[in-house]
């Protein structure tokens, strides 16, 4: 079982993911790659902090089950992740989750979304984001939000984080239990 988390950047995602897989004993949450630097607190297991030139190459050797540019920067998922047999819990943006999809595989596809796009904006500011960052990922925001009405088999507005994470979890038990 695949199940993708994806919104905007600043909307929880992260936060409800690693709560998620927390709270399901056999599922892990993939470890994606990227060439952003890493921010001031963040853990090194957020994500696999690449060079450029390691990324490009792994794309060119095909690691990656999903991978998409954004603002500059490199993400991806590398296939390793899926291939460990247990449920894996994806938190990637709305290309990745696009790029999941267009794979045909068993996922299901939950989308976070703001209650505003103020709070969104305070979300961003709170964790350290610059001014310029934060405009630039408010101006892409509206338009993830919009893709993800036509992509997402669910949506979860995070206007609450322990409901959020609640809804989230609900769909992925009633998932789990539906049949083949």
């Amino acid at each position: 079982m695949i199940v993708v988390i994806c919104g905007p950047g600043g909307v929880g995602k992260g936060t409800i993911a690693r709560r998620l897989a927390g709270s399901l004993p056999s599922a892990h949450l993939a470890r994606s790659w990227t060439t952003r630097p890493r921010r001031p607190g963040e853990g090194d297991e957020a994500y696999e902090f690449v060079s450029r030139e390691d990324f490009e190459s792994a794309i060119d050797q095909g690691m990656f089950v999903e991978w998409a540019s954004f603002n500059g920067r490199l993400y991806g998922t590398p296939r390793s992740e899926l291939e460990r047999g247990d449920p894996t819990i994806l938190e990637i943006d709305v290309q990745g989750a696009r790029s999941v999809r267009m794979l045909e595989l068993e996922a299901a596809i939950i989308g976070v979304v703001p209650p505003s796009f103020h709070e969104l904006e305070r979300r961003m500011r709170a964790r350290g984001d610059d001014d310029a960052h934060v405009e630039s990922r408010l101006a892409i925001a509206a338009n993830e939000v919009e893709a993800m009405i036509g992509l997402a088999d669910h949506i979860v507005v995070n206007d609450r984080l322990e409901r959020a994470i609640d809804e989230v979890a609900g769909i992925v038990r009633g998932a789990a239990l539906r049949p083949e």
